[in-house]
């Protein structure tokens, strides 16, 4: 098994493998470009964009700077907008569901390592679980959401939480409705 299946997987892997170094190189490549083109070059991000996500709806808006692990394993729904500076660890699996609003400098971070000094000597140090965002969702400002969490549908997150565990969804009946 390659240490891509592995990650793809949620086992231990090495970060180190030559094949998802190269991965890497091409997602900073292409964050490299999304950042530096015009901001009213709108056809130009969209190109950079596709490249970039395995999968991306419309009406997506990403402000720079922007970083991505892979890009490879994000996939964006409609109207999904990312402040500038947010950072996401896709090692693992990200899904974002549509209307989703997140804020500057928010983290996603898919990625747990070893703790321990034998598992940090071992070279398969890293594990990746996926995170999940629903629908009308917004993330407040330096908020960092960590691997293996859910936010349901109509969840806001205060800027600067950390979200260590799954955020149910905000029934409709409570009258709560966010964009």
């Amino acid at each position: 098994m390659t240490e891509f299946e592995k990650m793809q997987q949620g086992l231990p892997y090495s970060p180190a493998d030559p094949e998802l170094t190269q991965f890497r190189f091409a997602s900073r490549r292409l964050c490299q470009e999304l950042n530096a083109v015009d901001p009213a070059d709108t056809d130009k991000q969209d190109m950079v964009i596709t490249k970039l996500f395995a999968r991306r709806g419309k009406g997506v808006v990403i402000e720079a700077p922007f970083t991505c692990t892979y890009g490879m394993n994000l996939n964006l729904g409609n109207n999904v907008a990312f402040g500038p500076n947010c950072t996401v660890i896709d090692s693992g699996h990200i899904e974002i569901g549509n209307n989703v609003l997140i804020g500057p400098a928010v983290g996603l971070y898919t990625t747990t390592q070893g703790l321990l000094p034998l598992e940090q000597q071992n070279g398969d140090n890293e594990i990746s679980l996926p995170i999940i965002i629903g629908n009308n969702v917004v993330i407040g400002g330096n908020s960092v959401i960590k691997a293996g969490v859910s936010i349901g549908e109509g969840a806001v997150i205060d800027a600067g939480s950390v979200v260590e565990g799954d955020v149910e969804h905000l029934p409709l009946s409570r009258g709560i409705r966010r964009p």
